[in-house]
C-alpha cells in the first residue's frame, strides 16, 4: 500500500487515481488550503481567496468535472490601489490611470530598460530587486513592483532569487506598455483573465468532489515519525503507527525531515532553512449589495494598510453572500509568530475596517460580520538560499525513495491547477511503475 502524507488537494487528487493508497491527514477533516467557511449566509475561503484558472486544458477539464453545473464564469476585473486611484492590473497595463507625471516616468523607465536589455548593456540581474529594474525600469519598479513584493514576501527583494519569476510576474511586450500609457486597452497575464468559481460552497467544493474517489483516508493523524524498517515505511503520530510499502509526502518539507530521525545534519539544516510566509485573513460581510465590480485589489503602499490584497468573493459568485449584501477578504502576509500573527482578532478587524473606510473601499457602518483566520503555511519565499536548500532536500528524499508533491511538499510556488496536474502525473507514473 502507498502512504500519502497530507490530505490537501495534491494528496487527495493523487489518491483518487490509485486503488491501494491511504491518506494520513493531521486535521479532523481533509482539505489543506482548499477549505471554505460559511457563517450567517456568507461563504469565504479562509486561507486566501482562490480563483480557478489554468493554461492547461486538462486542469480546466478537471475543474469542470468536479463542479459541473455548480460554477460561475467570470472575467477578471482587478486593480492596483495607487495614490487614491484604481489602476488596471497588471500595473503596466494601466499606466494611463496614473497621474501624468507617474505615467511618463513608468513609460520612460520601461523603454530605457527594454533598450538596455536589447543592447546587452549592464550586468545580468543576480537578485529579484535587480531583476525588476532590469525588466521593468525604475518607474514601474518603484511605484508598484518593489513595494508590493516586499510587502507580500516580508523580505528584501535584494535577498530573493529570480528562479521563480517566469510565469509568476507578468512579462508584457513593449507595444502593450506604450499602448497602455496612451490609453489604449490592453490585457496582461491573460491566462488568468477568465476564471471559474463554485456558485455555492466556496473552493472547498474541489475537495468535496474528489473525496468520494479516495479509497482510504485517516483523519486526525499528525505525522511525527517516519522511519524505514524491514523494507517498509513506518509512520507514527505519537500514539499509533502505520506501515506502507511506499510513501508520498505532501506535508511541509521541514515537518517531513523533522520526523525523519536519521536525516543527516546538512539535510536537516537545509530543510530548516526553507522559508515561508504565513497569512492572516480578515473576512468581512457588508450589508449592502453591489459594493463594487472588482475581483480583487492590490495595495502595494505600506501607508495604505498592512493588507496586500482585498478580494471580493461576492463578485466571484452571486450565491456566496445573502441577498442584499457583499463580501470582502483582506489578506495580510506575516512571519509566523510576529506581531501580526499574534495580534488579537479584534485588533486585526479594526485595522482592516478603519483603513478600508478611510480609503473608500467599504464603509465601517456597512460591516455586518467579521471573522479572522490564520494560515501557518501560505507562501513559499524564494530567498537566495532556497534553490540550494531545496536541491539538497530533494536529493535526500529521492535517495530514500520518498516522492514529494504539492506546494509545501515540494516547496514551490504552485497554484491550484499545478497541484492537480502534478497529482495526476504522479498517479500515472506510479501506475506505470506498478
Amino acid at each position: 500500500m502507498l502512504g500519502i502524507l497530507g490530505g490537501g488537494l495534491s494528496g487527495l487528487v493523487l489518491a483518487s487515481r490509485l486503488r491501494d493508497a491511504e491518506v494520513l491527514e493531521a486535521e479532523p477533516t481533509p482539505g489543506g488550503l482548499c477549505r471554505s467557511l460559511t457563517v450567517e449566509g456568507f461563504t469565504f475561503d479562509p486561507h486566501g481567496s482562490h480563483i480557478l484558472y489554468s493554461k492547461d486544458a486538462n486542469a480546466l477539464a478537471f475543474y469542470e468535472d468536479l463542479l459541473r453545473d455548480n460554477v460561475c464564469r467570470r472575467r477578471r476585473n482587478t486593480k492596483v490601489f495607487y495614490k487614491g486611484r484604481y489602476v488596471k492590473y497588471p500595473f503596466e497595463n494601466g499606466l494611463a490611470d496614473l497621474p501624468p507625471e507617474d505615467n511618463l516616468a513608468c513609460l520612460l523607465g520601461f523603454i530605457e530598460a527594454y533598450v538596455a536589455r536589447k543592447a546587452a548593456l549592464g550586468a545580468k540581474p543576480t537578485n529579484f530587486r535587480e531583476w525588476m529594474y532590469h525588466r521593468f525600469g525604475a518607474g514601474i519598479t518603484e511605484a508598484y513592483l518593489l513595494p508590493y513584493n516586499e510587502k507580500i514576501w516580508k523580505t528584501s527583494a535584494q535577498d530573493m532569487g529570480i528562479e521563480w519569476v517566469d510565469g509568476r510576474v507578468p512579462d508584457p511586450p513593449l507595444e502593450d506598455v506604450i499602448k497602455s500609457s496612451l490609453g489604449f486597452s490592453t490585457e496582461g497575464y491573460t491566462h488568468q483573465l477568465n476564471f471559474v468559481y463554485p456558485r455555492v460552497g466556496g473552493v472547498e467544493c474541489l475537495i468535496r468532489g474528489v473525496l468520494p474517489r479516495v479509497p482510504r483516508i485517516r483523519p486526525g493523524f499528525r505525522v511525527t515519525s517516519v522511519r524505514r524498517h524491514g523494507g517498509r515505511w513506518i509512520v507514527g503520530d505519537g500514539s499509533e503507527e502505520q506501515e506502507y510499502e511506499d510513501l508520498v509526502s505532501t506535508i511541509p518539507i521541514p515537518d517531513l525531515i523533522g520526523a525523519m530521525g536519521d536525516a543527516p545534519a546538512d539535510v536537516r539544516a537545509a530543510a530548516a532553512g526553507l522559508q515561508h510566509r504565513s497569512l492572516v485573513t480578515v473576512m468581512v460581510g457588508i450589508g449592502r449589495p453591489n459594493l463594487n465590480e472588482f475581483s480583487w485589489v492590490y495595495f502595494p503602499r505600506p501607508e495604505d494598510g498592512r493588507f496586500n490584497r482585498i478580494s471580493f468573493p461576492s463578485n466571484f459568485s452571486d450565491s456566496v453572500s445573502p441577498e442584499g449584501t457583499s463580501s470582502a477578504v483582506a489578506e495580510i502576509t506575516c512571519v509566523l509568530g510576529d506581531d501580526v500573527w499574534s495580534s488579537p482578532d479584534e485588533a486585526l478587524v479594526e485595522h482592516v475596517v478603519e483603513r478600508a473606510d478611510r480609503l473608500g473601499v467599504f464603509r465601517r457602518g456597512d460591516v455586518v460580520l467579521a471573522k479572522v483566520a490564520r494560515t501557518r503555511h501560505a507562501y513559499v519565499v524564494f530567498d537566495r538560499a532556497h534553490a540550494r536548500n531545496l536541491r539538497l532536500v530533494k536529493a535526500y528524499a529521492a535517495k530514500e525513495g520518498i516522492r514529494l508533491l504539492g506546494r509545501f511538499g515540494q516547496f514551490e510556488y504552485i497554484n491550484t491547477d499545478q497541484c492537480i496536474l502534478r497529482g495526476l502525473a504522479l498517479a500515472e507514473e506510479l501506475q506505470v511503475a506498478a
